[in-house]
């Protein structure tokens, strides 16, 4: 009588793991279901669209600093140079530093939707001249 009932317990047994393992699998398929149509959504979503644009220009406005302290550092070296060398790296920095400038105001403008970015420089808020002036230097 003992052996009868250790087999059924063992079927048991057997079929309650594969059965369970049966469910888990279909859950596993319907979450991944669910996280791709999210995924979906979200990639055509106008709020990631607009994450993706500050994104790029992030990279772009990061860049552009970079340059700027690299200009600024070129001429760390100057104790070794020559006065003639030392003039044409500062002319060749000054030169570099309003194309940067340049660059930065052309990212400024696309940035605003086309709007020169002149009337946020160079006046204040509420356009009061003379506040929070940026002028490169020369």
């Amino acid at each position: 009588m003992l052996y009868p009932t250790l087999v059924l317990t063992f079927c048991v047994l057997t079929c309650t793991y594969f059965v369970g393992r049966f469910y888990a699998a279909k859950t596993r398929l319907v979450e991944k279901a669910i996280e791709e149509t999210i995924e979906r959504k979200l990639s055509t979503s106008p709020i990631s669209a607009e994450l993706h644009r500050l994104r790029e220009e992030n990279g772009v406005m990061r860049n552009l600093l970079i340059d700027m302290v690299e200009n600024e550092a070129s001429l760390a070296d100057a104790t070794t140079m020559s006065e003639v060398e030392r003039t044409r790296a500062a002319n060749a920095r000054t030169l570099r530093r309003r194309e940067v400038f340049g660059e930065a105001i052309l990212v400024l403008q696309q940035t605003n939707g086309g709007r020169p970015p002149a009337d946020s420089l160079l006046n204040g808020p509420k356009g009061r001249p003379g506040v929070n002036v940026i002028h490169p230097p020369i």
